[in-house]
């Protein structure tokens, strides 16, 4: 049985906590409530969500303040957090940044599109905890945390792309990644590219890595799907 994701909605307005819990829970999610700061520190503390929509003008802790003690607790800095507030002004956007939140929705917004952002959010917090032990296949060594890679003792230089696509896939061994997730995963709002471009990245890495790049071992194509990681 599938677990469900857990999402803590902090808000006081009543009526939009109703209409994301029946939003976010149509679309699989195990949605919490907190109507306050305090009772949004002790959700956290208690109940370990995945991930939380904070709004900010809050009673008693502002959303700030939570946004502020979670990520300075680090039993909670790793949850990601989206900050929904009618505070639409560039300031707020960048404090709310500057201060470890995720993503920025300002209020009137389209449930369709909050639940896009909590599913992009949520991927890349996956991405975030990736294991940091050294891989060796084969004749190929890589360092999971810097993914400085050796084949034969002799340096592989990655590009920054290169090296979150290799992230990526080593992180979803046997898993089939299409463009899109690709894409979200590694470009994230920088998203602006075309999907042949992804294509240009996995030839070049599997130049690098493959002893025989023209019948790739590692870096399988799934006709019609996607790319699968074999190690």
């Amino acid at each position: 049985m599938v677990t469900k994701r857990k999402i803590l909605v902090v808000d006081d307005e009543k009526e939009l906590v109703k209409l994301l819990i029946f939003n976010l829970s149509i679309s699989g999610y195990d949605v919490l409530s907190a109507n306050s700061g305090i009772e949004a520190l002790e959700a956290c503390e208690l109940q370990n969500p995945d991930l939380i929509i904070l709004d900010i003008m809050l009673p008693r802790i502002d959303g700030w303040g939570v946004c502020r003690r979670l990520k300075q607790n680090p039993h909670t800095s790793n949850i990601p957090i989206i900050m929904l507030s009618a505070l639409s002004g560039l300031d707020e956007k960048l404090k709310g940044f500057d201060l470890g939140a995720d993503d920025y929705i300002t209020k009137p917004f389209s449930p369709r599109e909050l639940i896009v952002r909590v599913k992009r959010v949520l991927s890349r917090s996956e991405n975030r905890n990736l294991s940091t032990k050294n891989i060796k296949i084969g004749s190929l060594e890589i360092d999971g945390e810097s993914m400085a890679a050796k084949r034969n003792n002799q340096e592989v230089f990655f590009t920054e792309k290169e090296k979150g696509i290799l992230k990526l896939f080593i992180n979803n061994p046997g898993r089939v990644l299409n463009h899109s997730k690709i894409l979200d995963m590694v470009w994230g709002e920088d998203n602006i590219v075309e999907y042949g471009n992804i294509d240009v990245h996995i030839r070049h890495l599997r130049e690098k890595i493959e002893r025989d790049p023209e019948n790739p071992r590692l870096i399988k194509t799934v006709k019609g799907e996607g790319y699968k990681f074999d190690a």
